[in-house]
């Protein structure tokens, strides 16, 4: 009679535990995530630009030009956020760039515009790893400033940031001062809003338009070409006066950006190796 019982007992044991156990976690082979990439949304020979593309085309969103669709892309990786305003009115600020985690492809960088968190009370820093949602946007005009044909300005249009873990900040990637040729947008748009390095550079005269500062950069003992890029003051206070015309340095490194011409912006003084 005890050895039934006790049968009987733990014969409702396992089942109840059976019953109140918790399911198992989806397992997820890709340790990325399952989103997209950054290079999958943004480069125009991926099959998915491709697909956006044709359904803006259907659609006639911005007659065609910008993809316009909801996107969701996992392990993007904040190389750096925008808290100099260069221009003095609180409107040239709080840019956020991110890349790829784990990769120095191609269209693998872009750049936030006015994202939201999850946490809500997150305080991004850089290296922190974000997946993303929210509409990707070419965008052919900014206000009253419209780009010409096929130039756009590429951007995650206020997507939803959801913290996942923090990590370390992109290794840049080596280019040549020629990918950046202001006179070719489609070579430079490869590395827009990626954190490069160019090497053995020479600054041209310091030129501040409106607190905006540049300096055209050329390449060892060569003439400074007009339509090479510049590196610029959008991430840090960096003077018109800081540097004379010739000064060189062994490296340059900085965010890529565009607005009618390529620049790269340093994050701090560091990045200008004498």
């Amino acid at each position: 009679m005890r050895l039934a019982s006790s049968t009987a007992i733990l014969a409702v044991l396992l089942a109840s535990c059976t019953l109140t156990e918790d399911p198992p976690a989806p397992y997820t082979p890709n340790a990325l995530g399952n989103g997209s990439r950054i290079a999958d949304i943004q480069n125009p020979s991926s099959a998915t630009y491709q697909q956006a593309l044709a359904d803006a085309v259907a659609s006639a969103t911005n007659g065609g030009v910008n993809p316009g669709v909801n996107v969701s892309i996992s392990s993007a990786v904040v190389s750096w956020i925008d808290t100099f305003d260069e221009t003095k009115d609180g409107k040239s600020v709080g840019t956020v760039y991110v890349q790829d985690i784990g990769s120095s492809a191609p269209y693998s960088g872009t750049s936030l515009y006015e994202p939201s968190y999850v946490p809500a009370s997150l305080r991004l820093l850089p290296g922190d790893v974000l997946d993303l949602a929210g509409p990707y946007q070419e965008q052919p005009k900014i206000g009253t400033a419209v780009f010409t044909a096929p130039d756009t300005l590429p951007s995650l249009y206020k997507p939803v940031g959801t913290y996942r873990y923090d990590f370390t900040t992109p290794t840049p990637v080596v280019v040549q001062i020629s990918d950046l040729d202001q006179s070719n947008y489609a070579a430079g748009r490869k590395w827009e809003g990626m954190l490069v390095t160019v090497n053995d550079i020479t600054l041209g005269p310091g030129v501040d338009v409106s607190n905006r500062v540049t300096y055209i950069i050329g390449q060892g003992d060569a003439a400074i070409d007009l339509n090479a890029v510049a590196i610029s003051n959008e991430l840090y206070d960096l003077s018109s006066t800081q540097f004379p015309a010739g000064q060189h340095f062994s490296s340059v490194t900085g965010i890529v950006t565009w607005f009618y011409s390529y620049q790269i912006a340093p994050r701090s003084p560091a990045d200008l190796k004498p």
